[in-house]
């Protein structure tokens, strides 16, 4: 009996450290619940699309419940076309500004270089300057805490497929580990960082501070139908969210992910999801939460597209919150 005794309580003393270890397995990011700052940064210009980094959005983000804001970045349109492609001093002062708001509200913030459309058009021809933003970003950065995380290049898409990335990739994170040598560095695939172009994504040896995104907008045809930057989308105007095969879609497509990811042995997480505020609300509000409740349920990290313009959950106009939020943090 005293020895059965003994088992019990070393077994009792052992479960704390047991569910510390089941919680971080069952985690995939460090990132957890994120929200895109789109349309703000990314613009040509910050504002020319309507919307812009507000002082205090920050601090509402983590009170809402986010740990994270990813920060899409149009570096390209800030910096000379000639080596050493330098990048224009009062930008670089803006980004800190709005990276030291996430941070001074505890936030985790990942930025990026997003909208660099000639790297998808003419890779080769613009590779130098890609590695040359990537120098300056990864020096500039190089003494923010572990928060701060870089991601490659948003949405590899056109001209730059999946065995050029393939090579190009690598030498950005040699250029990043000479100043951020433990800095979380993130990348994806090819097709728009789909989940579909995993198989194609050729991963480094040394996997160590490196992490997979996806992108999932599908069913595409209910997630963009009205944009009107995707051409043929206004015939797509009420399409419905709710099928068997939307669910199977999505949920077959996740498994898929698991697989990857498994097999690989490299963290991933969802980077971008959403849709567009022309479908059908509530089909919005189901969308949003069947996503978010697949994704959670096993255990990835998400970041929703986006915080306050056309797929967003605020609106800066009257500085609240709509109800695709209780979608995505239903117990705030």
């Amino acid at each position: 009996m005293k020895q059965l005794l003994k088992i019990c309580i070393v077994f009792l003393l052992w479960i704390p450290f047991l569910n510390a270890y089941a919680q971080d397995d069952s985690s995939d990011s460090p990132i957890g619940r994120c929200v895109n700052m789109g349309n703000m940064l990314e613009a040509p210009n910050e504002g020319e699309w309507g919307v812009r980094v507000e002082d205090d959005y920050m601090q509402t983000i983590v009170d809402a419940g986010f740990d994270s804001a990813r920060i899409p970045i149009r570096w390209s349109a800030h910096a000379e076309e000639t080596a050493p492609y330098t990048i224009d001093p009062d930008f670089m002062e803006r980004i800190h500004e709005v990276v030291d708001m996430a941070l001074e509200a505890d936030l985790n913030a990942v930025i990026n270089i997003h909208h660099y459309d000639e790297m998808m058009t003419e890779p080769d021809a613009n590779f130098e300057r890609l590695q040359g933003l990537w120098a300056q970003i990864a020096e500039s950065f190089a003494d923010y805490p572990e928060t701060v995380l870089f991601e490659l290049l948003n949405e590899p898409h056109n001209q730059l497929v999946a065995n050029i990335w393939n090579e190009m990739y690598p030498q950005l994170i040699n250029i990043i580990r000479e100043t951020n040598p433990e800095r979380l560095i993130i990348f994806g695939g090819d097709q728009w960082n789909s989940a579909f172009s995993l198989d194609n994504l050729i991963l480094p040896v040394n996997t160590e501070n490196l992490m997979v995104t996806f992108h999932f907008y599908e069913p595409f045809q209910f997630t963009h139908q009205g944009a009107e930057w995707v051409d043929g989308a206004y015939a797509w105007r009420g399409t419905r969210f709710g099928s068997e095969a939307d669910y199977a879609l999505i949920n077959d497509t996740l498994d898929d992910v698991i697989a990857w990811r498994d097999a690989h042995n490299i963290p991933i997480f969802l980077g971008e999801w959403g849709s567009y505020s022309t479908a059908n609300f509530d089909d919005r509000l189901l969308y949003t939460e069947t996503v978010r409740e697949a994704v959670e349920s096993r255990g990835l990290g998400w970041c929703y597209w986006e915080f306050a313009s056309g797929f967003g959950i605020y609106d800066p106009n009257t500085d609240e919150f709509n109800d695709l939020y209780t979608a995505l943090i239903p117990e705030n």
